[in-house]
């Protein structure tokens, strides 16, 4: 009888360890490298990749946004009237007191599990579970939903690099402010940026200007979880992630329609990625958002 038993554990074992590398074997296989982590410099692969193909995209489409959203209760635990309480001239104001709002209440966070639904109210029990931490896609989220319940078209953005599968991405909101100026906010380090004008820096005018090798400047609030902020050391990392961009085109509360478009350079192939993405190098298309 001995003797079965161990016949018997030894063939579970065996079954066991059989498994699990079968289950090792198929996520390698759904992971394989389409490309690999580019061998010259960040900058260099940027400048390779800078260009587009506008005008090629002929589909009639619109950024659908929900607008005007009831505000949920749970923001009044937050002091959210008084955010909104404004006393300024300037049309746009509201969306910079959005982004205290957001960055004094939480905080970034690498390590965070989104839940189901991503409306504000589940992202901010989400975050209260969490010691008020999100990652930057959380913060961008209820940034972006925050933005669009004053009438403010915006949405959040996934910036990746160059390889696939990669490690790390930044999220940032693209925002259509009031007086119809664009302009890249990001609540991971409360931030926007201004040109040498003062004028305010949107998304893709950021990857042009890393390419031209121009510096922008940073608003005077921006830090990382109340700490410093360098600028020269987001620039270098964000040369890595402003390669290619993805975001949804139907965005609503709880973030739960896949309607994701990619953009990426002339000359990025995207054989072997995801099939539900709908990718273009057309980059008038993709950020279009008025």
């Amino acid at each position: 009888m001995d003797t079965f038993l161990r016949i018997v554990i030894a063939a579970l074992i065996g079954a066991s360890i059989s498994m699990i590398l079968l289950a090792i074997y198929n996520t390698l296989k759904k992971r394989r490298v389409l490309k690999a982590i580019p061998s010259e410099a960040r900058i260099e692969i940027l400048k390779k990749y800078k260009d587009y193909d506008n005008g090629t995209e002929k589909e009639n489409r619109d950024t659908q946004m929900i607008m005007n959203s009831p505000v949920p209760d749970i923001l009044s635990e937050y002091g959210y009237d008084e955010y909104c309480n404004i006393n300024s001239d300037d049309e746009d104001a509201i969306a910079f007191a959005m982004l205290d709002f957001v960055c004094d209440h939480f905080r970034h966070t690498s390590c965070a599990v989104l839940p189901p639904r991503r409306d504000i109210a589940s992202m901010i029990k989400s975050c209260e579970k969490s010691e008020y931490k999100t990652n930057c896609r959380g913060l961008s989220l209820v940034l972006s939903e925050l933005l669009r319940m004053n009438g403010i078209r915006a949405r959040h953005v996934t910036c990746k690099p160059y390889e696939e599968p990669f490690n790390d991405c930044h999220v940032v909101v693209d925002c259509l402010l009031p007086s119809g100026k664009r302009i890249m906010l990001d609540p991971t380090y409360r931030l926007y940026l201004t040109d040498h004008n003062g004028k305010y820096v949107s998304v893709p005018e950021f990857r042009e200007g890393i390419i031209s090798g121009r510096i922008f400047h940073p608003c005077k609030k921006a830090s990382y979880n109340g700490e410093g902020f360098s600028y020269d050391e987001y620039a270098e990392y964000m040369t890595k992630n402003l390669f290619r961009f993805n975001a949804n085109y139907i965005v609503d509360e709880t973030d739960s329609v896949n309607t994701q478009i990619e953009l990426v350079p002339t000359g990025y192939s995207t054989d072997g990625y995801e099939r539900n993405v709908q990718y273009t190098s057309d980059s008038d298309y993709f950020w279009d958002i008025s």
